[in-house]
């Protein structure tokens, strides 16, 4: 398939040379200039994002909600308004429902389709293909990007209302947030009572989550608190700000996203 590719950064560029190397055409942007060396192999570097819309279905996967508009909607992009009849546009980027459902209506304005897919997953697993990518938006549309997003991971099609892919994103992202603050705070609180941090994370990630993700996080959690180094930041504390404007939208109760939202 002839596809476009807008976002060349940690995660896009390794799912633009895996898709590219599955044998589709790609033309790829990137809002800043990359060094030739690091514009994958076998993909074609255009000029702007217009160009790269010149395909059957397009991808962005850019930082976050301003990174979208600004390439979606702003006087340099324009992208709903100069893409093709019929275009389909695939984002991968963690952007709020509110989002979603403006780029959803503006698409559908154009006669092109919108499709929501989120990912799960570090750069390594979108350049071996095993990301889970939550997916929903029109159905036709939906199983056409299938078979472009199938090369990089497990597809889970949820709803034809494509918001509601970048909810369950946020719901993870609020998950992983819950992870970072608990484990800081029991790690903080074994530190106090004289107990290395290393110690307690070794004890919970063998009788109560042997996970990856509290092997990681909590290593690196407990090596920061033994050391008193600078605090770690939450990079997922904006899944559970998301997913507490989309529960004031849908009124629902939760108060243990909105503790966690607020720290």
């Amino acid at each position: 398939m002839k596809v476009g590719f807008i976002g060349l950064g940690t995660m896009g560029r390794p799912m633009a040379q895996r898709l590219a190397s599955a044998g589709h055409e790609l033309l790829v942007w990137n809002r800043t200039r990359p060094r030739p060396d690091a514009i994958p192999a076998g993909t074609v570097f255009v000029g702007n994002p217009t160009e790269a819309c010149q395909a059957e279905l397009v991808i962005t996967a850019v930082s976050d909600d301003a990174a979208v508009e600004s390439v979606m909607f702003d006087s340099q992009g324009r992208l709903v308004s100069t893409g093709v009849p019929g275009l389909i546009h695939v984002c991968m980027s963690s952007i709020g429902e509110g989002l979603a459902r403006r780029l959803a209506e503006a698409h559908a304005k154009a006669g092109q389709s919108y499709v929501s897919a989120p990912m799960f997953g570090p750069p390594e697993a979108a350049q071996s293909g095993r990301l889970v990518i939550p997916v929903a938006g029109p159905h036709a549309a939906v199983e056409r990007a299938r078979l472009v997003l199938a090369v990089l991971g497990r597809v889970d099609v949820l709803s034809d209302d494509a918001p509601a892919a970048n909810v369950v994103k946020a719901a993870g992202n609020f998950l992983m947030a819950s992870v970072v603050e608990s484990l800081r705070d029991s790690t903080a609180l074994v530190h106090a009572a004289g107990v290395d941090p290393r110690e307690f994370t070794g004890i919970i990630t063998q009788a109560l989550f042997p996970t990856p993700v509290y092997q990681y996080l909590g290593g690196l959690l407990a090596n920061r608190e033994n050391q008193r180094g600078v605090r770690v930041p939450n990079p997922f504390l904006k899944g559970a700000q998301q997913c507490a404007e989309a529960a004031k939208r849908l009124g629902v109760e939760v108060p243990m996203i909105d503790h966690v939202s607020k720290r």
